[in-house]
């Protein structure tokens, strides 16, 4: 049975249906938000039905827990989704009656899902409409996938209601797109799928509708892997330029930042930053590895050294073994290091394991380890995504444990209940997590939260820090989600 049939059974009653979605929160996330377009699909109907069936109990749910929230925003999201008008209409209402936080998509999607009956609402949205997936691509979404979504089916949805009886204001609304495309404020413009839709003619707008969402099928199914994954043992970036350059940079973390912003000064190119999709896209090229630390290095550096001093200093002499998912350049063992370096803590880490899709990432993440682990004798590397992960992936040594997240928990391109899994069917013991990401959204947040309380039932269990920090509360007008925790799995 999947968890919507779950869902369905235990909707019966206000207090079974807080109770399901508190305990299977991450499984309800991954089944309505990381699962592709074609296998979400087949539940559409029933899931716009029970959204539609169960809407006066949705109202009934107390909104000071938490996981209601976020379930709200979940349905909320796949109703934008798969355009359902009433549904949509009635959740986005719910939320903003209690006053719960709304990301700048969906607000896009609002504009023009709620109210609309004539033409020329369409048009008049336009601006605000991508003003807000602006912000949405720029500083709230994993990757560019829903954003472009978004957008898509706004316009499909223009063809689709006036194409036939009033075609010139469609192609009016086109040509004002098209009057944006070159806007650097909608850097997402420049999609390959929204050149084809926005090239399709539009004589025909029945088939000009149904092959929309033939490329948006496609688009969504798409695999997101951008090459095939390196098997070897140990990957490391050795003979290069950059090489040479961290051979003779101080051991700290801003001198060996400094190095990426003096070769991207090189190249000066906007491009490369709009690439990184707000820093969430699977690095391909040296290019952005420079981007990527000269636009985000001292803002994540400051919020991991924020968050370490909440790790007792008693574990280091316990010679963990640390696991850095999702490690990039490897910025959050490089700044661990540097931390225990700086506050004179023995620094007796046996082994960092780095796991990371990107190969030139990855390559780079153990050559900066290796700059600063003069006492670590192991350093592991897999070149996986979190999903592709595997038990035999992992050197069992029954040793204490540091797991680094360091943004990647809050995004939407894993399983979130496969994680939890595979962590306690591997890393029996005791463990400590350190999860740090930036404040995006309450949802996003709430995935955070969800992978806290996945191990709350844990021996052991206890939050060592908490804190949400938004724009306007911590410095620099940066924001930070921290969660510490440990347990014995």
């Amino acid at each position: 049975m999947s968890v919507f049939d779950e869902l369905i059974d235990d909707s019966n009653s206000i207090e079974s249906l807080s109770s399901f979605i508190e305990q299977n929160e991450d499984r309800l996330y991954d089944f309505f938000l990381t699962q592709n377009f074609s296998d979400l699909n087949i539940d559409k109907n029933r899931i716009e039905l029970y959204i539609s069936n169960n809407l006066q109990n949705f109202k009934k749910l107390d909104f000071s827990i938490e996981s209601n929230k976020s379930f709200i925003s979940i349905l909320l999201d796949v109703s934008q989704r798969f355009s359902f008008l009433m549904p949509f209409h009635q959740l986005y209402k719910l939320l903003i009656k209690n006053n719960l936080n709304i990301s700048s998509r969906l607000e896009a999607s609002s504009l023009y899902l709620i109210g609309i009956k004539k033409i020329s609402d369409y048009d008049n949205i336009i601006d605000s409409f991508l003003d807000r997936l602006s912000i949405a691509y720029n500083q709230e979404e994993d990757t560019e996938d829903k954003v472009i979504d978004t957008f898509i089916s706004y316009y499909a949805l223009v063809i689709n209601d006036f194409g036939k009886q009033n075609n010139e204001g469609v192609v009016s609304i086109k040509n004002k797109i098209l009057s944006k495309k070159n806007n650097p404020n909608y850097y997402f413009l420049q999609n390959n799928l929204i050149n084809q839709v926005l090239n399709l003619d539009l004589i025909d707008p029945i088939t000009s509708y149904n092959k929309i969402q033939n490329l948006l099928d496609t688009f969504l199914k798409r695999v997101k892997r951008h090459f095939p994954f390196e098997n070897k043992l140990f990957l490391i970036e050795e003979g290069t330029n950059y090489a040479d350059l961290l051979e003779s940079a101080a051991v700290n973390f801003h001198s060996i930042r400094q190095i990426s912003v003096d070769q991207f000064a090189l190249i000066n190119d906007s491009n490369v930053f709009y690439s990184l999709q707000r820093g969430v896209k699977i690095i391909e090229n040296e290019n952005q590895l420079f981007s990527y630390l000269k636009s985000y290095g001292k803002m994540h550096h400051t919020k991991l050294v924020s968050s370490f001093k909440h790790l007792p200093e008693h574990i280091f002499n316990k010679n963990p073994h640390c696991i850095d998912w999702g490690c990039g350049q490897g910025m959050a063992s490089m700044t661990l290091l540097e931390y225990l370096n700086d506050y004179d803590i023995d620094q007796s880490i046996s082994q960092i394991t780095l796991i990371e899709p990107s190969q030139i990432a990855l390559k780079r993440a153990s050559l900066h380890v290796s700059k600063f682990s003069n006492n670590t004798k192991i350093i592991n590397t897999i070149n996986k995504d979190l999903d592709s992960l595997v038990a035999n992936d992992f050197l069992q040594v029954n040793k204490t444990r540091i797991h680094l997240f360091s943004n990647i928990l809050d995004m939407d391109v894993f399983s979130l209940s496969k994680l939890i899994d595979l962590i306690k069917a591997n890393f029996p013991g005791e463990n400590y997590f350190l999860c740090v990401s930036p404040y995006i959204t309450d949802l996003k947040t709430a995935r955070i939260d969800s992978f806290v309380n996945a191990f709350s039932s844990n021996d052991g269990f206890e939050e060592l820090f908490k804190i949400n920090s938004k724009s306007d509360d911590w410095i620099n007008g940066w924001t930070r989600v921290v969660r510490v925790f440990k347990c014995v799995i």
